[in-house]
């Protein structure tokens, strides 16, 4: 084991024997509440990766001392029977799972807010504030039935507002102020088509461009941001944290869902894009428990760096796409929030043309050779690019929402990457599971698993916090030079002004 993989291992081991010996229980960690100063709630909300679906089993099991989840589970839904008490908070299979196959198609165990929370108390460890962390989000639901305004379903009162009025009603009775410092949204998936019982109103489809969606997404923050000032009677606004829909629900060409999150991040000051899911491992779709962890320390670092070393974080994306000399070549200038960018293939599963699709005058290109140089991506073609220049990264088709460009970002995580077929000296396996129709033992390994450089899987060792490229179409017309995207350089002043109110 390493010194960087020990040390790791050793602050939660630590954290963790603060649970078992100064609050072993939850009756003895509520004794200990009176040390608590505040409470800051972190609210995740959105659709089922939002949640963990398909996350058995559940890894966070541990409590670290300071972290509470309302009522009986992370979840202020799927069956929990308690919104008026804290609890230590862990991962556990979600009280309406409880008959949901131990497999790689149950449960719903593993949900990224645990870690994220979990990474903020290891990273920043400030014992006279309580965090609280809640789901609140349901799976299988557009932006449309997610939002306030919606006639369709109740989502939004049912689950945000249910858990932002009961962090308030239980600090008040410990005589504890508490605030939200962040809202977290992950939905995007159902977005991608259109169907008449999801939309805002009864019968109206929901909405699938880009435009239409970034608008309701816009809404919908504001919404949030404003019921949290008034509920929590605090004088910020939540930040705002979205991660970038994609992976196998990727559908269209111009990848308008995915689009719109990433335009709504680059414009809008108090909104950050913590980047794109399929990094992390999956179980066609759906993370599995390992992966929805993965990038609850992902939405960590994007909270860390933003809030609290003072650099609002942007996520690897491009920011410009001009034509070179060679007819045969398209040129991509990245935003890298920390060089060198690598074509990586063993983190991720190799993707034909490390998942870029290039098209000129609508027509799919051979493309024969991708290339770095510096901050650069050059990507020749078999034939010249001469007419409209179209250009995807982890698209539709053969690629399903994957590719292999990442940064070198050094960022630590604290929780290393579980083999979920690991047994005991006994032979048993660690992790329950059921049997298949011949009687044998299902695996809850996912589809590809993060090897190293050398092909070994990363076994016991810290998720790698690189930064993937976002997912993206860009379009170069014809007889254009370059494009260029806009990425205004966000400012903590301008971030910390969006934030303030006038409440």
């Amino acid at each position: 084991m390493n010194t960087h993989t020990f040390n790791l291992k050793a602050r939660i081991f630590i954290a963790i024997l603060g649970v078992v010996f100064t609050c072993g229980s939850a009756a003895e960690e509520k004794s200990k509440i009176s040390d608590v100063k505040t409470y800051e709630h972190f609210i995740i909300y959105g659709q089922s990766l939002s949640t963990g679906h398909q996350s058995y089993p559940a890894l966070t099991i541990e409590s670290l001392a300071g972290n509470y989840m309302i009522g009986d589970q992370v979840w202020i839904n799927q069956g929990n029977r308690n919104s008026t008490s804290f609890n230590p908070l862990k991962s556990s299979l979600a009280l309406t799972e409880k008959r949901s196959p131990l497999s790689r198609n149950g449960g719903i165990a593993e949900c990224p807010v645990v870690a994220a929370v979990n990474h903020l108390r290891l990273k920043i460890n400030n014992s006279s504030v309580g965090y609280i962390a809640t789901s609140t989000g349901v799976g299988g639901k557009t932006i449309d039935q997610l939002s306030k305004h919606c006639r369709n379903k109740n989502i939004y009162q049912e689950g945000f507002l249910k858990a932002a009025f009961a962090a308030p009603q239980i600090t008040a009775k410990e005589g504890v102020s508490v605030t939200c410092p962040l809202v977290i949204w992950m939905q995007g998936e159902y977005n991608y088509w259109a169907d008449t019982t999801r939309g805002l109103l009864p019968h109206i489809p929901n909405v699938t461009g880009k435009n239409e969606y970034k608008a309701l997404m816009l809404k919908l923050k504001e919404d949030m941001q404003n019921d949290v000032v008034s509920v929590y009677n605090q004088q910020h606004r939540p930040l705002f944290i979205t991660y970038q829909v994609g992976a196998q629900y990727t559908r269209g060409k111009t990848l308008n869902i995915g689009m719109a999150q990433l335009e709504a991040a680059n414009e809008t000051e108090d909104i950050i894009c913590a980047g794109p899911v399929y990094p992390m491992t999956d179980r066609g779709g759906h993370l599995d428990a390992n992966g929805y962890r993965w990038y609850g320390e992902m939405l960590a670092k994007a909270y860390y760096r933003t809030m609290v070393e003072g650099k609002p974080f942007i996520p690897l994306q491009p920011e410009e796409l001009s034509r070179t000399s060679d007819f045969k070549e398209i040129k991509i200038r990245f935003r890298v929030p920390k060089m060198p960018l690598v074509l990586d293939d063993y983190t991720t599963e190799k993707i034909k043309d490390y998942g870029f699709a290039v098209y000129n005058d609508d027509v799919r290109q051979d493309i024969t050779g991708v290339r770095i140089k510096g901050n650069c991506v050059y990507i020749t073609c078999e034939k010249d690019l001469s007419g409209t220049v179209e250009v995807t990264y982890a698209g539709t088709n053969e690629f399903k929402g994957h590719g292999n460009l990442r940064d070198s970002d050094d960022y630590e995580a604290f929780y290393t990457y579980i083999d979920q077929d690991k047994k005991n000296s006994d032979g048993s396996f660690v992790f329950a599971r059921d049997k298949d129709k011949d009687g044998n033992y299902v695996t809850l390994r996912p589809n590809y698993e993060p090897r190293d450089k050398s092909g070994n899987i990363i076994y016991e060792c810290p998720y790698p916090l690189y930064n993937f490229s976002v997912a993206f179409y860009y379009k170069l017309d014809k007889g254009m030079k370059k494009y260029l995207i806009r990425i205004p350089e966000k400012s903590m002043s301008g971030l910390t002004k969006m934030l303030r109110t006038n409440h």
